[in-house]
């Protein structure tokens, strides 16, 4: 066998195992893409559920649900001017 033959054989199965690369890292690149698509889905979600959370916090949270509540549920009530007591330190 001549060098010839044997360097034609040796780029043959440069070639082929280039090739083989090529195919592994596109599928590679095929995966880490689905996962990337699947995790921006992900994120939109939460975002969502973010922005609904952050409205109930803020219902939650206003004076007059805060008063309504004291008043309804606590059967608290806002003391008289003669029953406020100032503590001096």
């Amino acid at each position: 066998m001549s060098w010839r033959v044997a360097a034609v054989w040796l780029l043959a199965f440069a070639v082929v195992i280039t090739a083989f690369g090529v195919v592994v890292s596109r599928q590679n690149a095929r995966q880490a893409y689905k996962e990337l698509v699947r995790l921006e889905q992900v994120r939109d979600e939460l975002e969502v559920e973010w922005g609904r959370l952050q409205l109930e916090l803020g219902a939650q949270g206003t004076l007059a649900r805060v008063e309504s509540k004291a008043r309804n549920e606590l059967g608290m009530t806002m003391p008289a001017i003669g029953d406020a007591v100032m503590v001096l330190p």
